[in-house]
């Protein structure tokens, strides 16, 4: 088995703010669906405003997103490629979040209430830091 390729793509800063628009969709999607009980969705729609908080933290800091093969490779990229007193904190935020991402897609058992509960907190958490390295 070959390793796995890690890898960037070039964003612009328009892309980078797109990217940021979908996380707050994704986000209010979460929140939505944890307001209504709907476990998987809270925590499906969580992973993914955290990668899509990241794609545009590095496309606007570094002007890159990961495409690597592991969504985790992201992680790497955010230690890197972002100088922040709080790097330390966030990246464990996210690599908790991305974590539960085969559970939630893929894996046959059901989110529970108490795992949504944490991803939404983490997530929660996490986009608020992202937001702040963007203006206004």
């Amino acid at each position: 088995m070959s390793p796995k390729k890690r890898s960037a793509k070039s964003v612009s800063e328009q892309e980078a703010l797109s990217y940021l628009k979908k996380a707050e969709e994704f986000y209010l999607t979460m929140a939505e669906a944890f307001q209504k009980g709907r476990w998987n969705a809270a925590g499906l729609a969580g992973v993914h405003c955290a990668i899509s908080a990241t794609d545009a933290l590095l496309g606007k800091k570094a002007r890159i997103r990961s495409s690597g093969e592991s969504h985790l490779e992201a992680v790497r990229l955010l230690k890197q490629y972002v100088g922040d007193p709080n790097i330390g904190a966030q990246s464990q935020r996210l690599y908790r979040v991305l974590s539960e991402k085969s559970l939630v897609e893929y894996d046959s058992r059901e989110f529970r209430e108490a795992e949504a509960a944490a991803v939404v907190k983490d997530v929660g958490r996490y986009f608020e830091w992202v937001k702040g390295h963007f203006p206004v």
